[in-house]
């Protein structure tokens, strides 16, 4: 007898639909799915080789630090950084707590593929990627609120490499994850074939836990202080903080 799409078989004691079941193996019999399967190991080998690179970034970061004179950022005659407060909190802690709410309905949508749960998996992306949004159009206020340029001395070089660099990611990771919430749309994902939705939640929780260093520098100096042997000022601020600090002196 025929089936529709509707329709629930058994497979193996457990429900599901047919639209979840993978053609036959060569033995015959219904193909599993892998969860690390050539495409998962892919990800997670490109999210890897991107944390060589940001520990790179954040190494150089500290190590000019502690070595170079005259590190503190230069801003000519009169800085404009300025961060308008929401309620007391800076715009930084803001991009923060964007990012962290994010990586939570990131994770959500995840849970509700695994359920078979489609519409659940399209209306927790949709925050996800409106939250991602609003933190790129708040590093970009940060940018014009700066009051110096990446040639404005090796401080700015740095922090333009590293924050930009990190940007870049986000803005990498919002068009993925708007790529899979076209996809949910066609209905191209099940509880069993969700891939994309998990290589997407990977990539983006990578994203949102690098920026948490560029924000809490002791995270950096508990873990690498000691390894990397260096004087513990270089682990007191981040490029963030210390723009900040320097404002405020400049007052």
């Amino acid at each position: 007898m025929r089936t529709t799409l509707e329709e629930r078989t058994v497979v193996r004691g457990r429900r599901t639909d047919p639209a979840d079941r993978l053609p036959p193996n060569e033995t015959g019999l219904e193909a599993q799915p892998s969860r690390f399967s050539a495409g998962m190991w892919a990800v997670i080998l490109f999210v890897s080789s991107e944390a060589f690179f940001f520990g790179a970034l954040f190494t150089t970061y500290f190590f000019l630090r502690a070595r170079i004179a005259g590190w503190e950022p230069v801003f000519g005659e009169k800085p404009t950084w300025q961060v308008d407060p929401i309620f007391g909190i800076g715009l930084p802690t803001i991009n923060t707590i964007e990012l962290l709410v994010s990586s939570l309905t990131m994770q959500l949508a995840v849970n509700a593929i695994k359920r078979g749960d489609r519409t659940g998996l399209r209306n927790w992306l949709i925050p996800t990627i409106v939250l991602g949004a609003l933190f790129l159009i708040g590093q970009g206020y940060e940018y014009t609120k700066l009051g110096f340029l990446p040639r404005d001395g090796i401080f700015a070089g740095v922090f333009f490499t590293l924050t930009g660099f990190h940007g870049a990611h986000v803005t990498g990771g919002v068009i993925f994850n708007t790529i899979v919430f076209y996809r949910t749309l066609k209905g191209q994902f099940t509880a069993r074939r969700h891939l994309a939705v998990e290589a997407a939640s990977i990539y983006w929780h990578f994203v949102d836990v690098v920026w948490i260093p560029e924000q809490h520098p002791q995270i950096i100096r508990q873990v690498g202080g000691e390894v990397l042997g260096m004087k513990q000022r270089a682990f007191t601020t981040t490029p963030v903080d210390e723009v900040h600090r320097v404002v405020v002196r400049h007052g």
